[in-house]
């Protein structure tokens, strides 16, 4: 039975995250691994040291290694490969095996593990175990290990689990469509053996080898589609699930093929509404947000808007803001915590009469090109592992028989051929784009498959486990239709809506991952009053008013006896807005150093966060009014800020000295 319970939260952090196939066709990879992977010598289980006590393995397949560093500091009991084949074809299989890298965290009370925590973020294409996975697998599960292991495996092509190394398209050395090209061709045989269904039998043959009979399943993002392949095939084994944003073959599967990118288009305004109906600025100057964003997305896509402006690390840039960069680079940037979701309305208001520098701005901060887009690292994430996957896994609007160019002709008849309004307020050409159809359109690119091992085979049967299912309402990645369609194939599933929240709840702290801690530890739905305060990380724009006098005054003493008329009011909105567009910068950017809005500078200090002091130089949130001084701030809490205001807006100068929790603006 699907039951659901609706919840609210506060977003009290922000999550800074984001061996080769053994024979002789593909080009020798490790070359390009992390220097830390050549130094891990493989050796016998009974000379490992390891800081808790190791289960005893017999299985001839399992090979010890040396644990990372920060393994070894996070307290890995033991670090190892189980080899398994790298095709599982009965008939004419392509020859070799593939090292699959896993991490055991083990429990400290006396006696066997309950079970093994399985943790999966998503991608496809990342790793499980470096790159901040484990750091946070064993923060979010830590309060777990007094009676479960915590079981971290790196999917195949991932992580240090042979890692696809696909060196142009990784690095940025070509376009990006000849770097897919090449890269499937340098796959060969293999380029169909990554498909998720494979990675659930791979998982299988690591929790066997270790000895575990039960495990408790985490899958975020497109880790929803590993925990579907896993409970279709060993549900026997599963004691518990945890969804958080899942994908699985509700959208991978979906009759039309762009079913999925039609949930996610149309569901922008939405988020746009929600982050909008939220804030009393936002909501005040814009009583109806949808149909405002959709007379935006007209009104751009009949006139782009082209000029210059900074981003958010103070470069200029020449931006032209047309309706796939609003599309895929303004509404849906998760940098910042929706600074530019929030923005975007006031924005559109402010174009309408001439202004387009905010709209401009959004454009600049969001902007990016997949040609020659170096990914770094591929132990930390695999693009060639993530379309190796997923080009497997995902029905397509083409034959795979097709050569490339017809394969072109038949996505681009597919997409003409939808209804006028299937991704309103968006058009089909920028929903189907290589931005924003992301799984579908590059693999017209891919090579032809052979057969791959599917996410659900043909007579799967989704086991009735405990299952808890996560979802934030501000999520457009996997919007809440498509998650409840998840859920719904599982039986003893339970859906908790998190307001506020983005996209993989887990990365919107402590509440939402602590109520997966505890639903392993019980498999029952644990109470969700800590969800019970709705915030946003930063409150939406109702305008960016050009002078002062367009501002909406500020209400800073309820009593009355503040002794500020209207207009000196509007300069504190001015001055605050000065403040807090400077922080919001300071996180978007890199380096916390930027450029006002319309004009000055400003620099944040990270060495004691999360208390970060901003320093503003001549900043100008309104033409007419200059503002300089410091701000102190815990980030996504309160601010005291001094500040000096200039400019022939305020008729003078004066000092704005108070704490931000006191503004009403």
């Amino acid at each position: 039975m699907l039951n659901t319970i609706r919840a609210t939260r506060f977003l009290p952090l922000l999550l800074l995250m984001y061996p080769a196939v053994s024979h002789a066709q593909l080009p020798n990879p490790h070359k390009h691994l992390n220097p830390h992977i050549s130094r891990m010598r493989q050796q016998p289980l009974q000379h490992l040291a390891v800081p808790r006590a190791a289960p005893k393995i017999a299985a001839a397949n399992v090979i010890a290694v040396v644990c990372p560093p920060d393994a070894q500091a996070l307290g890995a009991a033991m670090c190892g490969n189980v080899f398994v084949p790298l095709d599982r074809e009965k008939s004419h299989p392509v020859p070799g095996t593939i090292p699959i890298y896993f991490e055991l965290y083990t429990h400290s009370a006396p006696g066997p593990a309950e079970s093994a925590i399985l943790v999966n973020f998503g991608g496809p294409g990342g790793t499980t175990t470096g790159d901040g996975g484990r750091d946070l697998a064993t923060f979010v599960f830590g309060p777990n290990l007094d009676v479960h292991d915590l079981l971290l495996i790196d999917d195949r092509g991932r992580g240090l689990s042979g890692t696809i190394i696909c060196p142009d398209l990784q690095f940025g050395n070509t376009t990006y469509v000849q770097g897919l090209v090449e890269c499937a061709a340098q796959l060969g045989p293999t380029v169909s053996k990554y498909g998720t269904g494979d990675i659930a039998d791979d998982t299988d043959a690591v929790r066997a080898a270790l000895g575990y009979q039960l495990v408790d399943y985490y899958g975020g993002s497109y880790g929803g589609a590993d925990v579907t392949a896993y409970a279709t095939r060993f549900g026997e084994h599963l004691r518990s699930i945890v969804l958080d944003a899942p994908f699985g073959t509700p959208g991978a599967e979906a009759e039309s093929r762009f079913g999925f990118e039609q949930l996610r288009a149309m569901y922008e305004p939405r988020m746009v509404s929600l982050e909008c109906q939220r804030s009393p600025n936002c909501s005040a100057d814009h009583p109806f947000p949808e149909l405002e964003f959709d007379l935006l997305v007209q009104a751009i896509r009949a006139r782009p808007v082209e000029g210059d402006a900074y981003d958010a690390n103070g470069n200029l840039q020449h931006v032209r803001v047309d309706e796939s960069a609003l599309l895929n680079f303004i509404v849906d940037n998760p940098t910042g915590l929706f600074v530019s979701t929030g923005e975007v309305l006031a924005a559109g208001r402010s174009l309408s009469r001439g202004d387009s520098l905010p709209l401009l701005r959004l454009g600049a901060e969001g902007f990016f090109s997949l040609d020659f887009l170096n990914y770094g690292d591929p132990t930390g994430f695999s693009i060639g592992a993530q379309f190796a996957t997923a080009c497997a896994d995902v029905s397509m609007p083409f034959k795979w028989k097709a050569s490339i160019p017809e394969r072109i002709e038949q996505y681009t008849d597919v997409s003409a051929d939808l209804p006028p309004l299937y991704f309103a307020p968006f058009s089909s050409t920028a929903a189907t784009g290589e931005e924003f159809a992301f799984f579908p359109w590059p693999c017209q690119y891919w090579q032809r498959p052979s057969k791959s091992s599917p996410i659900v085979e043909p007579n799967g049967h989704y086991p009735s486990v405990p299952t808890l299912v996560l979802t934030g309402d501000m999520d457009s990645r996997v919007p809440h239709g498509e998650v409840v369609k998840v859920a719904a194939l599982f039986p003893q599933s339970t859906v908790i809506t998190a307001e506020t929240a983005g996209h993989e709840t887990i990365g919107f702290p402590d509440c939402a991952s602590n109520l997966m801690s505890e639903f392993i530890e019980t498999t029952q739905v644990p109470d969700t009053s800590c969800l019970s305060t709705t915030a946003t990380a930063w409150s939406a724009v109702g305008k960016f008013p050009l002078l002062a006098r367009y501002a909406r005054p500020a209400t800073v003493d309820p009593s009355g006896q503040n002794g500020i008329g209207p207009a000196e009011l509007k300069v504190v909105t001015v001055a605050v807005a000065a403040a807090t567009d400077a922080e919001q910068r300071g996180i978007i950017g890199c380096c916390g150093v930027g450029v006002g809005l319309r004009g000055g500078t400003f620099s944040s200090d990270f060495n004691n966060f999360p208390i970060i002091i901003t320093t503003l130089t001549d900043c100008a949130f309104a033409q007419d009014v200059i503002v300089n001084g410091t701000v102190t701030w815990v980030f996504l809490g309160s601010f005291a800020a001094d500040l000096t205001v200039s400019g022939s807006g305020t008729a003078g100068g004066t000092r704005v000295a108070g704490d931000g929790t006191g503004w009403q603006l």
